[in-house]
């Protein structure tokens, strides 16, 4: 292997098998994974985001992985600057950082700098919405003003749609718009190979349906309902993620075990869904054809074969 510095990435929708392909990679290559998965950070929740074992995370070191109570503030600005300090250190010991998950904004903040107000994160606008309709526009506009003072005098803080919008770029960013706007780009300084795993629609579409079945049977239930007895408040961002957010309904009462099923399926595929837009529109990415879990094992290989030609 070279001595040239390179950044691995590998991003596609959920349930398409990076955590199985970067484990691989990781049988030939001394990488450290970066979680860039918005959820996965977070303590107790484990079955709904489908985070690797304990012996898989024993196996290989992983960053940004069960080091967050949730409820506490996450977003893609935070990511970013956390996530340039560890590659630094895994670069300093010898090894290669390999960022590898499904949340765009975090990648793109990562690589790029954030140099645009980002598009709407729904699990996090749903967080907000609940909050305002639970506690009232005064307490969201009090709360504008505690963290963007200048942008609290600038839009009309009697609609509550609009600070909603100020609110979520915050939480999403961690900055302000003004800061967003005015902020230059600030690109990483190394050069970086991103892969995709590139699945029939339909085949994926089955996967995911496999994957909350398995998730059900592992105790989703019981995982949500431990961390709502924790404290944790319902309307919690990392908790309006989905199969969370739906899971959380049903225990209200709101729809019957086999209705909680297909609304996580469905939501699930529209979240993947829309990933595939996200990524799809990123010409930086080499895109690999998988059309069985064998293919997974031969994408590792030519992740692989492709870094160490670029690393001499």
């Amino acid at each position: 292997m070279g001595n040239r510095k390179i950044l691995l990435i590998l991003s596609s929708p959920t349930a398409s098998g990076k955590s199985y392909v970067a484990l691989r990679v990781a049988d030939h290559i001394p990488v450290e994974i970066i979680s860039a998965d918005s959820r996965q950070i977070f303590t107790h929740m484990t079955v709904g985001t489908a985070k690797p074992t304990k012996e898989e995370l024993a196996a290989v070191p992983h960053h940004f992985i069960d080091e967050l109570e949730p409820g506490t503030p996450w977003n893609a600005g935070k990511f970013a600057s956390e996530a340039r300090i560890v590659i630094e250190k895994i670069f300093d010991r010898g090894r290669v950082p390999f960022v590898v998950g499904g949340t765009g904004l975090y990648i793109k903040a990562l690589i790029e700098g954030i140099v645009d107000v980002p598009a709407v994160d729904s699990a996090l606008r749903r967080s907000i919405t609940n909050r305002f309709e639970q506690e009232g526009l005064d307490q969201l506009v009090g709360e504008l003003r505690k963290v963007d003072p200048t942008g609290s005098e600038i839009i009309d803080t009697k609609n509550p749609r609009r600070v909603i919008r100020a609110l979520e770029i915050y939480y999403m960013t961690g900055m302000t718009r003004e800061e967003i706007q005015s902020k230059s780009n600030d690109p990483l300084q190394y050069p970086v190979l991103w892969f995709g795993l590139n699945w029939n629609r339909d085949a994926l579409y089955k996967r995911i349906e496999e994957r909350v079945d398995h998730m059900l049977e592992r105790g989703l239930i019981d995982e949500v309902r431990a961390i709502l007895a924790m404290g944790c408040p319902k309307h919690a961002n990392a908790l309006q993620s989905v199969g969370y957010a739906e899971t959380i309904g049903y225990l209200e009462g709101k729809y019957s075990g086999e209705e909680l099923i297909q609304r996580i399926k469905k939501n699930t595929r529209r979240f993947a869904k829309r990933q595939i837009t996200w990524f799809g529109k990123n010409e930086k990415i080499r895109w690999i054809d998988i059309r069985s879990n064998e293919d997974l094992d031969n994408a590792a290989l030519r992740i692989v074969e492709q870094y160490r030609a670029l690393a001499k």
